[in-house]
């Protein structure tokens, strides 16, 4: 049974994944949308990542299962980066471990000349931490404590939509103060 709506609480969820440890190489990136509590919109793509940030690390692919071969033919940043910013439409960012996230979108930005405007950004996997106690804060590891069901992990479209559970299932928990819980962790970037 789908869970009531949380009216107030709306943001654009989003996650990055990177060829190599240059937070400049994003290889694919996924943005879900959420509006008053309920996923109502997903896009998500592979992403050529930007020139002299094109190789692809055995480490990041072990972690994502992107090759080069996989991003042939894909969209580059600056091509993704104007409909990225058109589906979260000035909304909140929200992701687990934000400071990557932000930092991949900054740092691929930059390799293109993008400017980049200043964002409210809001970190799961902090607000995890300041709601929950638990052992670890990695994303599976909230999920399950938060009975969401598991999810591919490393996939940029799952994570980011799986990072939108997690917090509409934490102000959920929190009840009346739950939407309030945007506005105590949101930080300017």
């Amino acid at each position: 049974m789908p869970h009531a709506a949380l009216p107030g609480l709306s943001f654009t969820a989003i996650d990055f994944e990177t060829a190599n440890p240059k937070r400049a190489s994003v290889c694919a990136v996924g943005v879900v949308k959420v509006r008053d509590g309920v996923v109502v919109d997903a896009l998500e793509t592979l992403v050529q990542p930007p020139p002299g940030h094109q190789s692809f690390g055995s480490y990041n692919v072990a972690v994502h299962g992107i090759t080069a071969w996989d991003v042939v033919g894909a969209p580059a940043w600056d091509v993704v980066y104007p409909k990225v910013a058109e589906f979260a439409d000035g909304d909140t960012l929200v992701a687990h471990n934000a400071s990557f996230d932000r930092s991949v979108l900054t740092r691929a930005s930059e390799a293109y000349g993008i400017p980049v405007p200043r964002s409210q950004w809001l970190c799961t996997r902090d607000t995890a931490r300041s709601v929950l106690d638990l052992p670890s804060y990695k994303l599976p590891d909230v999920s399950r404590a938060l009975n969401i069901a598991a999810h591919d992990h490393h996939d940029a479209g799952a994570d980011a939509r799986q990072c939108a559970l997690v917090l509409v299932e934490l102000c959920r928990r929190l009840g009346p103060n739950g939407v309030g819980l945007l506005e105590r962790h949101v930080r300017a970037w």
